[in-house]
């Protein structure tokens, strides 16, 4: 199947994505009062979309395994991931760590620093397997994986409260689920022509059935939960395909949105480091959080972490760009060679 030009309405929707997840982040983080609380229940329900969003991305356009992709990728999570590292123990925070805690910054991949980019590599070295799988089965077989996958990965969490992956879909096999949908999406209904303001009504209606009864487990509980609107829950999912629906039917290029788009996975990553500068050496918005309205400072505080990431991230790549490269090729030189010498000695045994 022939990989599609790259949609800017939907590189758009990755830029938004990733400031609704920052929204959301600061927004969990506190809650003061009632009203704050009730953002929070708003936002939670609104920004935990996000990284569904980016997977089915992911699977719409499909994962191709490259390994120089996947190198490039390590290198520059290895550099954030150190450079923060660095910033804790000048703030005085990293001597609090546990071994654990040092280790995820050192082998932020294998360590789980981030889940979505741990699980992301699992799912990239999966899909030359999971893409294959898919092309050859049958329209009935996928939508019968599909339907199962979802009943028991996410209706279950969602209505019964058991979640059996034991990981609230922060793992491997909802975002396995997750991918299949948008690849579902561009194999079978890519063509079909849905009406942007019914799927807006039915994004909104689901919305709001997710707001209510995460304000009625506040109401009964005392405690911000948004059990609802966790990754796994097929609130989110529904929201988040909506949502993807709309974006995918607006077709337009704009090569300043596609090239800001390109920073999106260094931004993700940065984003509690530069929280932590912006605390210390621009103003520390926490000492807002009194305010009623902390929520929608915390959006403004979402778009600048988005803007001064993509700064640094620009310098990064002006600066060590070719580096990156030269060490890029440097090392699949020597995996090669280390293929070569291994190859060698099973074919001579």
């Amino acid at each position: 199947m022939e990989r599609k030009e790259r949609n800017s309405s939907l590189e758009l929707l990755r830029i938004i994505a990733i400031i609704l997840i920052f929204w959301m982040h600061g927004a969990s983080s506190y809650s003061n009062n009632q009203l704050s609380a009730w953002l929070c229940i708003v936002i939670e329900t609104i920004g935990n979309i996000g990284v569904t969003l980016f997977i089915l991305i992911s699977g719409y356009f499909s994962i191709k395994l490259k390994p120089e992709k996947m190198l490039q990728l390590e290198i520059m999570l290895l550099f954030y991931c150190w450079t923060g590292l660095a910033f804790r123990f000048i703030w005085g925070e990293a001597q609090l760590f546990e071994g654990s805690q040092i280790l995820s910054y050192i082998f932020p991949v294998i360590g789980r620093y981030s889940w979505y980019f741990t699980c992301y590599f699992a799912l990239a070295f999966l899909s030359p397997f999971l893409n294959g799988m898919l092309e050859k089965i049958e329209k009935k077989t996928f939508e019968n994986m599909l339907i199962t996958m979802i009943v028991l990965f996410s209706g279950v969490t969602t209505f019964c409260f058991f979640d059996i992956t034991q990981d609230g879909g922060k793992g491997i096999v909802n975002m396995i689920l997750i991918y299949f949908i948008g690849r579902y999406i561009r194999m079978y209904k890519d063509d079909v022509a849905y009406k942007k303001t019914e799927i807006f009504g039915i994004y909104i209606i689901i919305t709001v059935c997710c707001i209510m009864l995460n304000a009625g487990i506040y109401i009964v509980t005392g405690s911000v939960q948004n059990r609802f609107a966790r990754d796994n829950s097929l609130f989110t999912i529904a929201e988040a395909v909506c949502i993807f629906m709309i974006f995918k039917s607006v077709h337009f290029k704009n090569n300043f949105i596609n090239k800001l788009a390109t920073h999106v996975p260094a931004v993700f990553i940065m984003e509690w480091t530069l929280r932590g500068v912006i605390t210390h050496y621009m103003f520390d918005y926490l000492a807002w959080r009194e305010n009623n309205w902390h929520e929608i400072i915390l959006l403004a505080i979402a778009v600048l972490l988005f803007v001064i990431g993509t700064c640094v991230d620009t310098i990064r790549i002006k600066i060590f760009g070719t580096l990156e490269e030269k060490l890029v090729c440097i090392l699949m030189k020597m995996f090669a060679n280390i293929k070569k010498i291994i190859l060698s000695k099973l074919i001579y045994k």
